[in-house]
């Protein structure tokens, strides 16, 4: 009785699993490139807990002047949205980047991929999007602080 209880039980706990991994919104590959003179400090404080959470790596606590950092991130609430929201400081210097995905419901609506850079301090900031799969969902953003 015990074996078929605890089989029920890995059963169903497997389907709960499958159905969250099958709710999952597209991955946006991240890029953040320090074109600056100084280390970049990734503001944990500034950042979406959220989107730190769901980040694969984590991102670099300190990227060295003309160094990069690269992650991913996965949407786990909705196969229909994925955001990702990260600061970076240099100094005074500080920027925020944002990019997401929004499948909008209804027939021939096609998906966004948003993106957009704040900054502040002095500092220079760009975010581009450098690739999107429109089978998949799946894209590709770079952010640049200066």
């Amino acid at each position: 009785m015990n074996i078929k209880c605890c089989t029920a039980s890995f059963i169903a706990v497997s389907a709960f699993s499958n159905i969250n991994m099958a709710q999952a919104g597209p991955p946006v590959q991240i890029v953040f490139n320090n074109k600056g003179n100084m280390d970049a400090v990734y503001d944990v404080a500034r950042s979406s807990a959220y989107s730190y959470s769901e980040a694969k790596p984590k991102p670099l606590p300190k990227v060295n002047a003309g160094a990069f950092d690269t992650y991913s991130v996965a949407g786990s609430l909705s196969p229909d949205v994925t955001t990702a929201s990260f600061q970076y400081r240099m100094g005074s210097k500080v920027c925020k980047f944002k990019t997401s995905y929004v499948k909008l419901p209804g027939r021939g609506v096609p998906p966004k991929w948003n993106k957009s850079a704040e900054a502040s301090g002095g500092a220079r900031c760009d975010v581009k999007v450098t690739s999107a799969n429109v089978a998949t969902h799946a894209w590709a953003v770079e952010f640049t602080m200066r």
